[in-house]
């Protein structure tokens, strides 16, 4: 009993290491472009979650959602690994080894096939499971006799033959692919975030200089987000990547002259740049899924005016390469504001970000801001989104947000000043003032504000306090937007219309 039991646990620990082995080299082929076989079963998932399952788990966890469904598929490969492993030391049929070895791999791929075929690509997506297939296969193969030999148990010569067949089969089938994905010109193209300037720069944004006092304080958010920080939400964890030889910006449905425009032609029309807030529906109150940057794109009035649009247009829906919708009321649309982009900070916009062109839409939040845009297409009813479809709202108007970054939540205080400071934002509605509470709401304070780096982005703001003493304060913060309007303080979760509330923090501060 005592052998079996050492046999069993050398076969599972030496499956779990060959899995995670593979796993790495098809981590590694995602670098190179192709989807990791993780997020492409994570990706089926997505698509086939009900929203009564996945709305609460977003809530519950917002942004760590994705990550932990990742770790999860990550954990279901080990598992798996370590199930083979342990098929194959106690010495089964090597067919059994075999189907259980690439059972989590056939099953990203075809699961991915079936229901996320418009996000990824089929090819590539196959080259990666029969990569990681091959290896793991491979290393079990070599790895788990001379593991087992300790045990006086080595593997029959026959079974580590079979497998490195099998491993070589799953190698061909990827080596195959690859030609093919060549083809279907997958990496034949730059993917964004390359600098570049746009060729008719109709209007410059004029952005006023950083107020020093604000600008040199540690910790206090920067004016303008560097694209590597700009925060990322998707419904999609495999990034489209589109060749833009053969992209094109479909403009149709209710207008009088559909149209279509290659990259090039996009490049060639009049452009504005503007610095642009984008927060996140799901961004909680004193939340990190808010970033500016300064954007460059076709108004999209020129696009619809040029197409003419009919009396009998509604909504304007927005269709990405990967199949995501959204819409917006064709008025929205119409505003001199809204934006096509293809610049992001001075660079093509990277590819997480909606390479080779995405939408920016003024005092909306994100979801509505499509990216990877490929259709353009006016209706005459009201188009529900995504989004719209699990119940998230469909005007989507952002809310006044403040948010306290420092100081942090222990300070050492030499009997001075403490400087308090943030941002605050309220889409085009913009901000006029500012309030923080030392005294979790008992009196109210106006804080300093700096001038804003555009119409529609954040404001950032300080505040000068003296503390009474030592002890633990609880700092509160609040505005009032351009239409007079003060944030409110009722507490309200982002889901379905965002969050609202106060930002609040506890700064426990004592004698330096």
């Amino acid at each position: 009993m005592g052998r079996f039991d050492r046999r069993a646990r050398t076969g599972m620990l030496v499956g779990a290491l060959a899995m995670f082995f593979a796993l790495d080299v098809a981590f590694l082929l995602s670098m190179a472009g192709m989807p990791f076989v993780a997020d492409s079963l994570g990706q089926a998932i997505i698509d086939v979650l009900p929203g009564f399952i996945s709305i609460p788990l977003i809530e519950l966890l917002h942004q760590w959602a994705k990550i932990l469904l990742i770790v999860g598929v990550i954990a279901l490969f080990l598992i798996d690994g370590a199930a083979t492993g342990f098929i194959a030391a106690l010495g089964r049929r090597t067919r059994a080894v075999v189907g259980c070895g690439l059972l989590p791999w056939v099953a990203a791929y075809g699961l991915a096939r079936v229901f996320a075929a418009e996000r990824i690509e089929p090819t590539t997506s196959l080259i990666d499971a029969a990569a990681g297939g091959a290896v793991f296969l491979a290393s079990l193969a070599f790895i788990l006799p001379s593991a087992l030999a300790r045990d006086e148990v080595a593997s029959p010569p026959s079974r580590r033959r079979a497998l490195l067949v099998a491993a070589a089969g799953s190698a061909i089938v990827a080596i195959v692919a690859l030609p093919l994905s060549r083809v279907a010109g997958f990496g034949a193209s730059a993917l964004g975030n390359t600098p570049t300037a746009a060729r008719r720069l109709k209007t410059r944004a004029e952005i006023p200089a950083p107020d020093p006092a604000v600008d040199s304080l540690p910790g206090m958010t920067p004016r303008i987000t560097a694209n590597e920080d700009h925060y990322v939400v998707d419904t999609t964890l495999v990034k489209p990547r589109v060749d833009v030889a053969q992209w094109r910006l479909d403009i149709k449905g209710e207008v009088e002259s559909p149209f279509s425009l290659t990259y090039e032609q996009l490049l060639d029309l009049d452009a504005v740049e503007q610095v642009h807030t984008l927060e996140c529906i799901s961004n909680y109150v004193g939340g990190d899924l808010v970033s500016t940057a300064v954007w460059t794109g076709v108004p999209l009035r020129d696009l619809l005016d040029r197409a003419r649009v009919k009396p009998t247009a509604y909504d304007v829906v927005f269709t990405s390469v990967d199949g995501y919708t959204d819409s917006i009321p064709i008025a929205k649309g119409m505003e001199d504001r809204t934006l096509v982009a293809y610049l992001m900070n001075g660079k093509t916009v990277p590819q997480e970000h909606g390479y080779p062109a995405r939408m920016l839409v003024p005092n909306i939040y994100g979801m509505k801001n499509v990216k990877w845009i490929r259709t353009i297409e006016v209706t005459n009813y009201d188009f529900l989104g995504y989004w719209q479809q699990q119940g998230w709202s469909d005007s989507a108007a952002i809310n006044t947000n403040t948010r306290i970054d420092l100081p942090g939540r222990n300070v050492r205080w030499t009997g001075g000043e403490i400087v308090i400071g943030g941002i605050a934002f309220a889409g085009s509605r913009g901000i006029a003032k500012v309030e923080i509470s030392p005294d979790a709401g008992k009196t109210w304070n106006l804080a300093a504000l700096e001038t804003p780096p555009g119409a529609l982005s954040w404001r950032r703001w300080i505040y000068r306090w003296s503390p009474p003493g030592t002890g633990t304060f609880k700092l509160a913060v609040r505005s009032t937007d351009g239409a007079g309007n003060t944030e409110t303080p009722v507490n309200r979760d982002p889901y379905p219309d965002g969050a609202t509330g106060y930002d609040s923090v506890d700064v426990n501060v004592q004698r330096g």
